[in-house]
């Protein structure tokens, strides 16, 4: 399976060799893709082992908070701002 993440903030160097490490501790995580200069993470992961919400709160707990995505309510599409 695949996974995107959006991140909160940009990673630099370091911080993509410290999200790897983190990665890497997982079960189930096949490929990682992460550019220093980026706030992306695309990964492919088994889901017999672990599951996006599992990745999401580790790497959030790893002090990676992600962004967080508007939660719609109804049949709204949110982009009037609720007018």
């Amino acid at each position: 399976m695949e996974h995107s993440l959006q991140l909160n903030a940009v990673l630099d160097q370091s911080g993509v060799d410290k999200m790897l490490g983190v990665l890497r501790t997982m079960a189930g995580i096949r490929t990682v893709e992460i550019a220093a200069g980026s706030s992306r993470v695309e990964l492919r992961y088994d889901d017999d082992l672990t599951s996006p919400q599992e990745i999401d709160t580790t790497i959030s707990r790893s002090g990676f908070p992600l962004l967080q995505r508007a939660t719609r309510t109804g049949g709204c599409c949110g982009s009037c701002g609720g007018v």
